[in-house]
This record gives structure tokens, sequence and C-alpha cells, in this order.
């Protein structure tokens, strides 16, 4: 059995492996209606083996989505949580190229004639390197950097509004409500007015991103989903099967006092807990 936090991550990464997956087939779709019964890239002179083509560049893709995925939501989230947005885009971009390189040098050596003894003819680097200069490049780079502009806007709208939230959208939850039993807990910081005051809007709120990032790691490791926050208020939820499994619910209230148990004296002073379950 997979724990909450793997569990989490997995269901986080399938939809970028699913999405890349969904763009690589309408590609060799659209590739098949612009070549039609070619048997060669005009630009290569690589062979077209349509039905070789729907196997390999869609198993590319879904490695290359698990890979993005796991990036996505394992490092790139730590990584940059405390960059811009612009920041974001530039590191990630830049990574991402490499990515796509490797995509496209993999799709190449997949769909080359007698692999992998081709490697090492002449004809396949003269092969190589017209498809690399050549125009057509342009093209599988531009599709490919539209692929990664849908991905980013799902991983900052999913960071942004919750991975749960977003997932009930497109899944027409909020169109057809029913009624289910949850267990809630309200995390709330005493005299965060005073505290504002004390050490200015700006201390506040870099105060108030930590604070936030120290109450979320227990959420996941105990299968919670947050429901919203509310200026310093953030509210946990779970379904009741959830929340009594293992007593998920109270060992997340507990696993708080030992993370703010170790927080520095000064934060704790500062911070308390109020919880209602």
């Amino acid at each position: 059995m997979l724990s909450p936090k793997a569990s989490r991550n997995t269901s986080r990464v399938i939809p970028f492996a699913l999405m890349w997956l969904i763009f690589s087939i309408i590609y060799i779709l659209l590739e098949k209606g612009l070549l039609g019964d070619m048997t060669h890239y005009p630009s290569t002179g690589n062979s077209y083996i349509f039905t070789r083509n729907i196997i390999i560049i869609p198993l590319c893709a879904l490695i290359t989505g698990i890979l993005i995925g796991i990036l996505e939501t394992v490092y790139f989230s730590k990584w940059l949580i405390k960059n811009s947005f612009a920041e974001k885009i530039l590191y990630k971009s830049f990574i991402y190229l490499l990515i796509i390189l490797l995509f496209l040098v993999a799709t190449f050596i997949g769909t080359s004639n007698d692999m992998p003894a081709a490697i090492i003819r002449q004809d396949f680097w003269s092969r190589a390197y017209a498809f690399f200069t050549n125009y057509s490049l342009l093209s599988v780079i531009l599709y490919i950097a539209a692929i990664i502009l849908v991905i980013q806007f799902y991983t900052e709208v999913s960071e942004s509004i919750g991975h749960g939230a977003l997932s009930n959208f497109f899944l027409g939850k909020y169109h057809s409500p029913a009624e289910e039993e949850r267990i809630f807990m309200f995390l709330d910081m005493k005299s965060s007015t005073t505290i504002a005051e004390n050490i200015g809007h700006v201390r506040y709120f870099e105060m108030l991103k930590e604070y936030f990032s120290d109450l979320s790691g227990p959420v996941i490791d105990y299968a919670g989903e947050i429901y919203q926050y509310a200026g310093d208020e953030m509210i946990v939820t779970w379904k009741l099967k959830t929340g009594i499994k293992n007593n998920n619910c109270i060992r997340c209230f507990f696993c708080y006092e030992r993370v703010f148990s170790v927080t520095s004296w000064e934060v704790r002073k500062k911070i308390w807990i109020s919880t209602v379950i």
C-alpha cells in the first residue's frame, strides 16, 4: 500500500502523463493526415511507418510526461516556492528545453531504420543533421512548446486553487452537489492582527507563508485536503472514511504539535493553534 504522500504525488503525476500521451496521439494523427501514403519523411529521408510511430511516439511522450510530472510535483513545487511566476517560467523552460531535446533525439532514434545498427552508419548521422537543421524541427518544437504552456497553466491553476478543487471542477461535481460526511479541522493563528502591527505587514506575510508551509506537510502525510485559506486560517478536511482510517485526523493534529514544538521560540510565542474537529 502506498503512503498518503506517495498516493497524492502519484495522483498528481498522472495528469501530466495523460496530457503528453493525448497530445502525442493528436500529433501522430496530424502527421498521418499531412504525409498521407508517403513512405518517407521529406526532410530526412527516414522511413515513415504509421504503425510503428503509433507505438514509439506515445511511449516516448508518456515517459516524458511522467518525468515532467515528477519534476513539477516533487521538486519544482519545493525548489521554486519562493520564486516569482516569471522566474518559475524561466527556470522550468530551460529544464524543459533539455527534456524536449532528449525527447526529439529519442523519437528520431526510435523511428530510424534498422535500429540499433543504424546508429553506426554515416547515413544515419546525415539524416539526423538534416532533421535537426530543417524547418520541420521548428514546427515540432512549436507544438511541444504549446504542450508545455498548457501544462504550466494547469500546474499554476492547480497550485493556486488546489488539486482537489481543480479535479472536482473537471469532473463536474460543482454542478451536481451531493451531501458528504466529512471531518473538518480549523487551524487559526492567535492574535494575528497584533502580530502584524508589531512586526509590520511585509514581515508578517513572510511569516504567514512559512506558517502555511509548515501546516501543509502534515496534511499531505495524513491524507487530508486543504479546503481553503481564509486570511490566517487554514481549513483542512477529510472524507469520513479517510479521516478515521488509522486515526489520520487525530494523528494530523498531534503532528502539528510536534511541528510547532521544533520551530523557533520567537515564532512559537506568537503562534497558537486552535483546533476544532
